[in-house]
């Protein structure tokens, strides 16, 4: 499988400060996820491989860690940009069967900010550039001090 274009020259980004996060922190061995950024902070790059242990139906990813993959990079591109945020609607679609063991890449975008409001679309797919699933959400900001960072703009 090639490696979508978009993800060429991309930054892979610092998680050692998130350790305890359930989709990327140091205990989860069933996702292997990397996230990256192309310097512009307008989307956030994610390439993610779901094991075996994710499955739902025999072979299948299970919807929910598809869900919590996609809301950790929306939430990630907010903070990006200097807007921690907490999810408060998160809407999926998914599209076809995600394999076990198979490479994914997902982007997230800020389409729109309205007060504390950030609206965050993000879709994720194959090397191919097929759409496997896709999101919206609308996170709502947050001090830095809520989700843990006191040393943070």
């Amino acid at each position: 499988m090639k490696i979508p274009d978009e993800f060429q020259n991309l930054k892979p980004y610092d998680m050692s400060l998130y350790t305890y996060s359930f989709v990327s922190g140091k205990q989860q061995n069933y996702i292997d996820v990397q996230y990256y950024h192309d310097g512009s902070l307008l989307k956030f790059y994610v390439r993610v491989l779901f094991h075996v242990e994710t499955q739902g139906a025999p072979g299948i990813v299970h919807g929910g860690a598809i869900a919590s993959v996609m809301d950790e990079a929306m939430g990630g591109v907010a903070f990006l940009n200097h807007m921690p945020a907490v999810t408060a609607n998160l809407t999926l679609n998914y599209h076809r069967p995600l394999p076990v063991e198979t490479t994914m890449y997902m982007t997230a975008t800020i389409e729109k900010t309205e007060g504390q409001k950030v609206y965050i679309a993000g879709k994720m797919f194959d090397g191919d550039g097929v759409l496997f699933a896709e999101s919206e959400g609308i996170f709502v900001k947050v001090s830095h001090e809520r989700i843990g960072f006191t040393n943070s703009k």
